[in-house]
């Protein structure tokens, strides 16, 4: 387990390097021991209801099929959903009438009740560890190879999810397999000699101060460890503390963010954006005004693209009833 590991690292750092391996290995012999007598006294919850399952990390099958995934067809620009199942790629009508500053955008899931709780419970609750369960399933969008333990995790689901809807496809084998990857092997397969740049979506000082953490920052810093990506978290700034802006519709929000966000160069004046493809991390899109603000900046700083990836994607309701 990971934590563990942290913790053998932490209590060998201070013994001499000639005992160090062999301090290590005696402690990993210890915890290899007793690891199930923990398991048994505190094992793995689901992420939704807390149900006891098999691995940490997971859904109960009744909270995964909760989970409304966003799987193709959706709009190869802001993710909306998009009803005519097509060979080639499709922008829907407000991407064509007005197409946004970033160039894609990629979300797991539906903003739903399972899907807000994770993202509350890690916010609020202080459950900073969702972060990287979150992350874990954002990682198809970054990671050419999908990782097995979620692969299994979903072949183990799938005899359930014949009566789950998907905005008017019926079931589903995996979001693993039915990922959108043409993006991500774009952005791996590039023949730009600078990897990708994951970038979190910022908070203000204050906010930060008050909250403790950065829950885009955590999600953004798992997806750099999982792909091996560079990470930066302070590049991209919120110079301009805002309202929160759950009570305001999508024009207010473009208002309220409007010159929120800057970009930092470093002081020996190296620009590490110029050129380079861009990864947004964020945790819930709503109206897009926020990552549209960071697309905009990022854009303008000279970044030649800016893939946006979310752990939701709140659907309007119009789009509910009417996918286009």
């Amino acid at each position: 387990m990971v934590s563990s590991d942290k913790i053998i690292l932490k209590v060998t750092q201070n013994i001499p390097i000639f005992y160090r391996k062999k301090a290590e290995t005696i402690f990993k012999t210890i915890r290899k021991g007793i690891e199930p007598f923990i398991r048994y006294a505190l094992p793995p919850r689901c992420l939704g209801c807390g149900d006891i399952v098999t691995e940490d990390h997971a859904f109960c099958p009744k909270c995964w099929q909760s989970l409304n995934f966003l799987l193709v067809p959706t709009c190869i620009q802001c993710g909306l959903p998009l009803s005519t199942d097509l060979q080639y790629e499709l922008r829907c009508a407000r991407c064509l009438h007005k197409p946004p500053s970033f160039d894609r955008m990629n979300a797991v899931v539906a903003y739903g009740e399972t899907a807000k709780g994770l993202v509350l419970r890690c916010k609020y609750g202080k459950q900073t560890m969702l972060a990287y369960s979150m992350a874990k399933l954002m990682r198809r969008f970054v990671v050419k190879e999908p990782d097995k333990q979620l692969s299994s995790c979903a072949q183990k689901v799938e005899p359930f999810a014949e009566h789950q809807h998907h905005y008017g496809q019926e079931g589903y084998s995996s979001p693993i397999a039915l990922s959108d990857s043409h993006f991500s092997e774009e952005i791996i397969n590039s023949s730009r000699s600078e990897n990708p740049l994951i970038i979190p979506v910022p908070l203000h000082r204050w906010r930060l101060w008050q909250r403790g953490f950065n829950q885009t920052a955590l999600i953004a810093k798992a997806l750099a460890k999982m792909s091996g990506f560079d990470y930066d978290f302070d590049i991209l700034c919120r110079i301009k503390s805002t309202a929160n802006l759950g009570h305001f519709n999508a024009k207010q929000r473009l208002n309220i963010v409007k010159n929120a966000f800057a970009v930092r160069f470093p002081k020996n004046g190296h620009n590490p954006i110029k050129g380079r493809n861009i990864i947004l991390i964020d945790d819930v899109f709503t109206t897009g005004a926020t990552t549209e603000s960071c697309a905009k900046i990022l854009k303008k700083a000279g970044a030649h693209s800016v893939h946006v990836i979310c752990w939701a994607r709140v659907i309007p309701d119009e789009d509910y009833n009417n996918p286009l």
